[in-house]
């Protein structure tokens, strides 16, 4: 049975006078104003109980159920519950309660636009370790992101890669459909996050779309998820305000994929914030799946990323990107480890060109 994983991140920046999210961005509604959890927790797991993608037609040759997969949900489980799973948070100092959930929410919202805004067309270097079982495979590509205008209100930014052993092109399929079909840009400003395939020397990674992962806390987005303030906590150097976020299935209109077999199924999205407490920059971020999809054996879909301050001569202010990143998952218990590291940011212009066809 082949399996594909994607996770879906939306690249459409925008606010206000900047533009509109599309793909995972609606009009904010009355929603907006109540992101505080709820005082009383709705349930500290989901179940999802899994079955086959498809009856089979004799039932002599039916599988097995699969067997029963608990997610601890992160905006209502336990602090002291919530730690065992997420072992960052070890040493977390909680709050007494919800009051400073959302002016934290309206300061890193405010902090998204800014970094959205700022974010010029880069080149980096970028090494990945890509691991299944016992093979490991090391890689090294120049990393090219561009930023640019899509419709009338639209900042998208595209992602770009170059084996520097075999000088193979690659770019995100997403990239692809955006660059067939620019006249629909609400259909096609999604960047594909494909997680764990087999390890292929001389393919692309399969792991992207990470420079504005941040796109959970973009204003328009907030009221497809809950949030829920954790406390305080030293991360990496930083003192941060840590929150997390359950996506709401309802309300999301393309929320990320996943491709199991022949069919492709939604996949909801949770995660845990470290915030900067000296400019609401996010430090560090880490996602993992809501609950499983039915009929889809994942136990796990982890990614961590882990940004810092990078400083460019011909760029005014510092810039906020990915530094390092590392991308698990768990499907029936095949377990797979992706590793990027950025490197050597830069400027990309007229000094330093490469050639997509």
């Amino acid at each position: 049975m082949s399996w594909k994983p994607r996770l879906l991140i939306a690249t459409a920046i925008t606010a206000m006078c900047f533009g509109r999210i599309h793909m995972i961005a609606q009009q904010p509604t009355s929603e907006d104003k109540t992101q505080a959890a709820p005082a009383t927790p709705k349930r500290d797991e989901i179940d999802i109980l899994g079955h086959p993608a498809e009856e089979p037609a004799v039932p002599a040759l039916r599988a097995p159920a699969l067997p029963e997969v608990k997610v601890p949900n992160y905006v209502t489980m336990p602090i002291a519950e919530l730690q065992k799973t997420v072992r960052e948070l070890h040493h977390l100092k909680t709050p007494p309660d919800q009051s400073q959930l959302i002016p934290l929410l309206d300061k890193v919202g405010a902090k998204t636009l800014e970094i959205a805004r700022k974010t010029p067309n880069l080149i980096s270097h970028e090494s990945v370790i890509s691991e299944q079982g016992q093979i490991k495979q090391h890689q090294n590509f120049s990393f090219l992101v561009l930023q640019h205008l899509m419709g009338h209100d639209s900042m998208v930014f595209d992602e770009y890669r170059i084996d520097l052993a075999s000088g193979e092109k690659f770019q995100t399929e997403e990239t692809e459909k955006a660059a067939e079909g620019a006249s629909k840009p609400q259909e096609s400003q999604r960047m594909e996050l494909p997680i764990t395939r087999a390890v292929v020397p001389g393919a692309a990674p399969e792991s992207q779309g990470f420079v504005n992962s941040w796109v959970h806390f973009y204003p328009p987005n907030r009221f497809q998820s809950e949030f829920r303030y954790l406390g305080d906590q030293q991360m990496n150097g930083h003192l941060t305000h840590v929150l997390s976020f359950a996506q709401k299935p309802g309300t999301l209109k393309l929320p990320a994929t996943i491709a199991y077999g022949n069919k492709t199924y939604p996949m909801y999205l949770q995660g845990i914030a470290w915030v900067d407490v000296a400019d609401d920059r996010i430090v560090r971020l880490r996602t993992d799946i809501l609950f499983p999809p039915p009929g889809v054996p994942l136990r796990q879909l982890t990614a961590d990323i882990q940004f810092e301050e990078v400083r460019i001569a011909e760029v005014a202010t510092p810039l906020w990107l990915p530094h390092q990143v590392v991308v698990t998952s768990n499907l029936a218990g095949d377990v797979r480890k992706e590793s990027h590291l950025y490197s050597d940011y830069r400027l990309f212009g007229t000094r330093s060109k490469i050639v997509l066809q």
